[in-house]
């Protein structure tokens, strides 16, 4: 298999909040530098999720999370290491850990911490969550984006930081369509044509990321794969891929699991799996090209 470029998992957030046990290297959860090490080359894209719930505090929130993000890479040792760009994951020797940011309440108001956000390397930021904050609505509620969020768009293309539409609902979906001006993101969706949950892309959405030159991140959270809410099955994310494949064409599809952000029971369940998925595609016509690309290479193009 090509090298792996996983564009979402929340393990620095498990990890924080006591949801996954152990450290970047070893923990109960889904992703750490051992599975990473077993699966041969992966870059995975660890999110600084931060939760809209009462006492929390959005900017001290995240610089908590970066500061935990900084403390695991530096005691996974010579083991994995930051990546920020799409050369320095070519040249990358061990494991890659790219930033991200999901929940963009962090800049409660203030435009400058985007390039602060930049300064420590992130690469991609969800608008939103599943939650309304200042500047959109989730994907379960009506709405546009919020003027503030134009000024957000700018200036996360500005500092090169890729605009990521999960989680975020139609309208804003739409909207972010219109004033892009750089490739955007889903880091982490599947096809509503398959599985009706609002957190899916309509065919429409699929092509228009397509369009612009952005990719959808195929997620393996059971609820938006099948109906079965419990259970992550290899033949549904193979549905969902074939579909994406279909409907965006092979350079639109990536990989962004959103390992321990989800729950059920998962038939791949760490990245030494991921073979299982490759040999699956293969099976349905995806060729060693569209595999590479699926696997990092389309990944890459957006992040170059």
């Amino acid at each position: 298999m090509y090298p792996l470029i996983d564009l979402h998992c929340d393990t620095i957030y498990a990890l924080e909040a006591g949801e996954s046990h152990g450290s970047l290297i070893e923990n109960d959860g889904h992703t750490d530098v051992r599975w990473m090490e077993m699966a041969g080359s992966i870059t995975t894209t660890f999110a600084l999720y931060v939760p809209l719930e009462q006492g929390i505090v959005p900017w001290e929130t995240v610089v908590r999370m970066h500061d935990r993000f900084l403390e695991e890479i530096s005691l996974a040792g010579h083991r994995i290491g930051q990546v920020r760009t799409a050369e320095e994951i070519r040249n990358n020797p061990v494991q890659g850990a790219l930033l991200s940011c999901e929940e963009f309440q962090i800049l409660e108001g203030e435009l400058n911490r985007i390039s602060i956000l930049a300064s420590w390397g992130v690469r991609m930021a969800t608008l939103i969550w599943n939650k309304e904050n200042d500047l959109a609505f989730p994907n379960h509620m009506s709405g546009g984006l919020k003027p503030f969020c134009y000024d957000v768009i700018a200036e996360m293309e500005r500092h090169n930081i890729l605009v990521d539409v999960s989680h975020l609902n139609d309208d804003g979906f739409y909207d972010v369509a219109k004033v892009a001006g750089r490739p955007f993101i889903a880091s982490h969706s599947n096809c509503r044509a398959i599985t009706n949950h609002s957190r899916n892309l309509s065919d429409a959405m699929i092509r228009k990321i397509a369009d612009v030159g952005g990719v959808v991140g195929l997620n393996f959270c059971p609820s938006f794969l099948s109906e079965d809410w419990e259970y992550s099955s290899l033949e549904a994310m193979v549905r969902h891929a074939c579909h994406l494949k279909q409907v965006g064409g092979s350079q639109a599809i990536a990989v962004g699991t959103d390992f321990d952000g989800i729950y059920g029971s998962l038939e791949i369940d760490h990245y030494s799996k991921m073979g299982r998925l490759w040999d699956a595609l293969a099976k349905k016509g995806f060729s060693p090209t569209d595999l590479e690309g699926m696997w990092c290479g389309n990944a890459l193009r957006v992040l170059a």
